[in-house]
């Protein structure tokens, strides 16, 4: 790719820091190289929303699921002719956009919708990165509990706690909440 890593990571930092102006800036430039990239694309879309207050939820929403759409398409036509679709799509994660737009949904009250969109998505969790994978899941949990899902809560409860086991372990190696015999609690 012609433009530079680091104009995409300042593009992150500016982002993060709440200097939006400046991430769009920065995106633009590597829009105009890059003006087919979904992952840009998606990165634009999202600092145009914040840059305009987040008043335009639906907006919003309509881009990430044009952006999934064509990510699933090239996708599909890459699997079907090995490769050929694969520079369409970059390294864009669908289930970014996915969660992105489910979010968006929740905060519309479209609960029913963001559901659908992270069940989708949590059918298919392990090829997700791990700390997006963390946020749908607690997304997706308490969209269930809203929806008194309480059986599908508990599957999502289980998934988590077998995959994020780690993450209750205190550094004694006993479970946070638990007493070790004959210790302290």
């Amino acid at each position: 790719m012609p433009d530079d890593p680091s104009e995409a990571a300042a593009a992150a930092a500016a982002y993060t820091e709440g200097d939006h102006a400046t991430a769009h800036s920065l995106l633009q430039g590597i829009l105009s190289s890059r003006d087919q990239d979904p992952k840009v694309l998606h990165n634009v879309a999202i600092t145009d929303y914040a840059m305009g207050g987040c008043k335009e939820p639906r907006k919003l929403l309509a881009v990430l699921e044009r952006l999934r759409a064509r990510v699933e398409e090239a996708r599909e036509k890459a699997d079907a002719s090995d490769s050929i679709g694969s520079d369409l799509v970059g390294d864009a994660d669908p289930s970014l956009l996915a969660y992105n737009s489910a979010v968006v949904l929740y905060q519309l009250k479209q609960y029913g919708k963001a559901r659908a969109v992270l069940d989708d998505m949590f059918a298919q969790i392990e090829p997700v990165d791990e700390f997006l994978a963390f946020r749908s899941c607690f997304l997706l949990l308490d969209l269930q509990l809203l929806q008194r899902q309480l059986e599908k809560a508990a599957e999502v409860l289980a998934y988590l706690e077998r995959s994020y086991a780690m993450l209750t372990k205190s550094d004694g190696g006993r479970e946070n909440g638990s007493a070790a015999a004959g210790g302290p609690p």
